[in-house]
């Protein structure tokens, strides 16, 4: 089990920002979880910005070093990440959830919560990761071109901001062993992933096309069927969903 210690900070950048500052600063930092009520700086995927009113969502970031994982890719911690996230909506009755490949996890195909993972290196050697995970959960408004929904529009509740963290931790910690077995893992993401088996746009290295996609093949690759039939198994670095 992952020994979790809960910063809460009122108002800073962004949680993941000031894990890299504990860190540089030489701090015993594995576990360590830094709650933001509040994040002026807050940033997704692709240097996107994370927009979230003060005190009705949750912000907040997890260090874990590499040597405590017990498994050999950091890429199956985006993974488990993701599940988690889906999982813990789930216990709180969020329903129609899907996976949208790299880092968003949708209600009725609006996004409800992003990941933002930063990998620290000592060289050539990674040394640990920094999860940023943003939850949309008391919020009612959003810019319409956000595409955005909350678990309080979902259910018309009002939800405790200290439970959902301390619900996610708990699943987290468990996931983190459970999946191990990566087949497993794979086969629980495929289940989840947006528009599995649908014709969808995606782009590969700034290349837009439309396909199939099919899901994960390995720890490096999905499968997508193309228009013209033909299966494509590019990177899933290198692959981004459109919608």
């Amino acid at each position: 089990m992952i020994p979790f210690k809960i910063i809460k900070i009122n108002a800073i950048d962004s949680s993941n920002n000031e894990i890299k500052r504990l860190y540089h600063n030489k701090l015993e930092t594995n576990g360590l979880v830094v709650w933001a009520k509040n994040q002026t700086d807050g940033r997704g995927q692709g240097g996107k910005k994370w927009l979230s009113q003060a005190n009705k969502n949750l912000t907040f970031s997890i260090f874990l070093s590499f040597s405590s994982l017990s498994f050999s890719s950091h890429f199956s911690l985006n993974l488990i990440t993701s599940l988690s996230v889906k999982e813990v909506l789930l216990c709180h009755g969020i329903n129609e959830l899907s996976i949208k490949w790299p880092n968003d996890i949708l209600s009725a195909n609006k996004k409800i919560s992003g990941i933002l993972i930063e990998n620290l290196y000592k060289g050539e050697k990674l040394i640990g990761s920094i999860i940023g995970i943003g939850i949309n959960v008391n919020q009612v408004d959003f810019p319409k071109d956000l595409g955005a929904i909350s678990m309080k529009i979902i259910s018309k509740s009002t939800y405790s901001l200290k439970k959902i963290l301390n619900s996610f931790l708990k699943i987290f910690s468990k996931n983190l062993f459970l999946y191990r077995n990566f087949n497993l893992l794979k086969k629980d993401f495929n289940k989840s992933l947006f528009k599995k088996n649908q014709f969808i746009k995606y782009e590969i290295n700034g290349e837009t096309k439309k396909g199939r996609i099919m899901g994960l093949i390995d720890q490096e690759r999905f499968q997508i069927l193309n228009l013209n039939g033909i299966k494509e198994t590019p990177k899933v670095t290198d692959v981004k969903i459109i919608y």
